[in-house]
């Protein structure tokens, strides 16, 4: 699970509404909106790209002196995370999968969040 952390100035209603707002627009789906969290998934299993992977995470916002904190949770979930770490342990001698199935896993879902945030 890909974790991380920003800090914005604005309150956590503010960032919560923007974030609801830039996720609508980049077909995420939320499917439990709070307060301080959301809850949404993110890709498809029929795809073509690891961009789109089947991802689950929550953001969950806090107050912070004058701004708040953003914290955020992304894993690519499901079947297609089982099958490319099998793919990436029975090709591990060619060095190449291995790569790509780390940037599927871990390189993707964390650009995906850091792209988001930039809303904040």
């Amino acid at each position: 699970m890909i974790t991380g952390t920003k800090k914005s100035s604005l309150s956590p209603s503010q960032v919560i509404d923007r974030l609801a707002i830039a996720m609508a627009g980049g077909n995420f789906e939320i499917q439990k909106r709070e307060n301080e969290r959301i809850d949404f998934r993110h890709g498809t299993y029929l795809t073509q790209t690891a961009t789109m992977m089947p991802k689950r995470g929550k953001i969950t916002v806090q107050p912070d002196g004058d701004g708040s904190r953003v914290c955020f949770e992304i894993e690519v979930y499901g079947f297609a995370k089982y099958w490319l770490i099998f793919f990436a342990v029975i090709f591990c001698w060619m060095i190449f999968p291995p790569v790509v199935v780390y940037r599927a896993l871990c390189y993707h879902p964390g650009k995906l969040m850091q792209n988001l945030l930039q809303t904040v």
